[in-house]
């Protein structure tokens, strides 16, 4: 069997688009009441003024459950963008494993990293303010994770986050959820390899969800692909765009409440944007880790 190298990439994208029949128009979602009420204030965006087509610029503070994972020092620069993550509670934000690893299997310090919110243009952020790059206070691994993408999930746990507006959590789901044939977002800078040159501005670009049995299939051909039960797979839908950062969010808008869930934190690619899945971790198998490291750190924090 013929086999293809696989390589950890910052960003998730491919070359060749899956068609969708009917491109829909996503710029109520997060933002209007559902048709059933919640409680929960999580996965509300900000109106974009413009449609998602493709991959494109998002609008500033359109996803207050956005965050940048930033290593405050690498081979002598300053403040570099490593990968995205994503708000669950006042305290605690996802993202992958590996992004708290150099690419060497050595893991940062939690003073190693910042944390960025409501960030949009990554040039005019004033790295030197504690407010704008926020010190975390520790990193908790999932207990079997191995370097570089085996359970390849982290929590960052941080000082009290204030919500409104401009920040706040994504919803998280309730039971185990399928992603196959779903319509998903992914947000992100648009890396396109480790710390090199990417997007400044954050962007966004619609996912579809591909079936679990026939991504095993697939990825059966890559040499040292990693695909078990935690994952999930994703294509993009009409971008030959590459964007979207390693542990960013892959998120889906329930029908009921219009509200954003948190599906997926983005894993791995291949040595190159072609015409093959992206794997991600399944949030939805993670939850009872999620839960109790939740309830063993803060856990008067609740997520929706």
């Amino acid at each position: 069997m013929w086999q293809i190298e696989v390589l950890l990439i910052l960003t998730i994208g491919f070359s060749v688009a899956i068609p969708v029949e009917d491109e829909i128009d996503s710029s109520e979602h997060g933002v209007t009441p559902g048709r059933v009420s919640t409680n929960c204030t999580c996965g509300l965006s900000n109106k974009s003024p413009k449609r998602i087509i493709g991959g494109e610029e998002s609008g500033v503070n359109e996803w207050p459950m956005m965050a940048g994972i930033i290593l405050r020092e690498h081979l002598y620069v300053k403040n570099v963008h490593i990968c995205g993550g994503t708000v669950i509670t006042h305290r605690h934000i996802i993202t992958a494993g590996h992004c708290v690893y150099d690419d060497q299997g050595r893991p940062f310090k939690a003073e190693d990293i910042g944390v960025i919110l409501a960030a949009h243009d990554l040039k005019k952020l004033d790295y030197s303010d504690p407010n704008v790059l926020r010190a975390p206070e520790k990193i908790i691994e999932h207990p079997n994770y191995v370097w570089p993408i085996t359970y390849d999930l982290v929590i960052v746990v941080m000082p009290y986050i204030n919500f409104g507006p401009t920040i706040g959590p994504a919803c998280l789901p309730t039971e185990r959820f399928n992603v196959d044939k779903k319509r998903l977002k992914l947000a992100g800078w648009g890396f396109t390899t480790p710390y090199g040159p990417g997007s400044d501005v954050l962007k966004k670009t619609e996912l579809i969800g591909i079936n679990h049995k026939e991504c095993g299939l697939t990825m059966e051909k890559v040499r040292g692909a990693v695909f078990d039960t935690y994952h999930v797979c994703t294509q993009q839908t009409n971008t030959t765009q590459c964007s979207g950062d390693s542990g960013g969010p892959i998120m889906w808008v329930d029908e009921d409440t219009n509200r954003y869930t948190l599906v997926a934190a983005v894993s791995y690619g291949l040595n190159r944007c072609i015409d093959y899945p992206a794997v991600s971790s399944d949030i939805s198998y993670f939850l009872p880790w999620i839960q109790q490291t939740i309830s063993e750190t803060y856990p008067e924090e609740k997520t929706c």
